[in-house]
């Protein structure tokens, strides 16, 4: 079973209740081939949340030989006019993405489950920052087309540039960032030597 971000009524009426979403994300442990490692954990998805779920426990999804999936429980992704360069980054890149956050939990919960989620957010800058440790799962998503189109109308209302356009694709004069690859700092230094604002497009 796929558990990407997909397009469902749950999701539409998600996205059209202002700036902020409820979700579950799906953790996915398989057998590691690691010596010193028993298991490999990631994000496999992350799906719509009902107002009447928001408080809901983690539970388990399915367990079959080859992994087990559970549904965490429920967390909310805020949109935050602050982020907005972020967000420009985010949606002009060759694949906008999601970004998540989870901290490793003291006792396992729901059969197994180690992980809770603490962030999840449409800015790569504001997940790097948890990069630097190991004690945090870093989870990337690919953006479904209802989430971007959702972003792109949050970006289209408040950014002040006006070359910004919603659905645009054109490739930026600077390289691609690559997320975990090229510190911000390095990116934003490198973006000032060439002579271009942060917030400029092309």
């Amino acid at each position: 079973m796929c558990y990407a971000v997909q397009k469902s009524a749950m999701w539409e009426t998600a996205l059209s209740e202002g700036n902020s979403i409820h979700l579950s994300l799906v953790y996915e442990r398989m057998a590691s081939s690691h010596p010193w490692l028993d298991w490999e954990w990631s994000v496999r998805g992350m799906m719509p949340v009902a107002d009447a779920d928001i408080n809901s426990a983690p539970r388990l999804l399915e367990r079959s030989d080859q992994a087990v999936r559970w549904l965490g429980e429920p967390s909310r992704l805020d949109l935050h006019r602050t982020d907005l360069d972020a967000y420009v980054y985010n949606l002009t890149s060759p694949q906008p993405s999601v970004y998540t956050v989870a901290h490793e939990l003291d006792d396992p919960v729901a059969d197994g489950l180690i992980w809770k989620t603490h962030l999840v957010t449409m800015s790569s800058y504001e997940a790097e920052e948890y990069m630097s440790g190991d004690d945090a799962l870093i989870g990337k998503l690919v953006m479904q087309d209802d989430v971007r189109e959702w972003l792109e109308a949050f970006v289209a209302l408040h950014y002040k540039d006006s070359t910004f356009k919603k659905r645009r694709r054109d490739k930026l004069d600077t390289e691609e960032y690559k997320f975990g690859q090229e510190s911000l700092l390095e990116l934003r230094r490198r973006m000032l030597a060439s002579g271009k604002p942060e917030g400029e497009l092309h």
